[in-house]
């Protein structure tokens, strides 16, 4: 089978990073007009998190888009997910797949088979054992893939996996 490269749209990537430096602008005018010591640590909180942010934005987009490297890879016996740091998820070690909703966003829950599943719990550290607790009881998942702003539907993302799934 042909491999399958999914990206982020780089459309919805460039609005969430105006978005993000709307933000920055709107923390640099409180900062020029202080109305109390909360008000200027507020600002600068707001230019930390929405810099970083925009940073982060901008560098997957910089990743996907200049330097080649999807969000996504589908072969036929993994996916390769590129976020902070690459994932290897391989279809012998997964039960299903499913769409689930979380508020507005659409994320592929990863069902692993049970030992798997125990396996990763044990090799995970304090924080990751947390959460992926969040994660079960949340979607019934320990892990999931976001689908926001990819140039492919949750729905179809996730009939073309269980179907990869079955054919291994």
């Amino acid at each position: 089978m042909e491999e399958i490269r999914v990206y982020h749209s780089p459309w919805r990537i460039l609005l969430m990073a105006l978005g993000c430096f709307v933000f920055i602008a709107l923390s640099i005018f409180m900062l020029n007009n202080p109305k109390s010591v909360f008000s200027v640590i507020v600002a600068w909180i707001g230019i930390a998190f929405f810099g970083l942010a925009s940073l982060s934005i901008l560098y997957s987009l910089f990743m996907e888009r200049l330097m080649n490297k999807p969000f996504l890879t589908i072969t036929d016996t993994s996916i390769i997910s590129q976020g902070i740091k690459q994932t290897i998820i391989n279809f012998a070690d997964v039960k299903s797949f499913q769409v689930v909703k979380m508020g507005d966003q659409k994320f592929i829950a990863i069902h692993y088979k049970t030992d798997v599943e125990q396996q990763k719990m044990n090799e995970a550290s304090s924080i990751g054992r947390i959460i992926r607790f969040l994660n079960r009881r949340l979607v019934n998942a320990q892990e999931n893939i976001s689908t926001t702003g990819t140039s492919i539907k949750a729905e179809e993302l996730c009939d073309l996996l269980n179907e990869r799934l079955k054919r291994k």
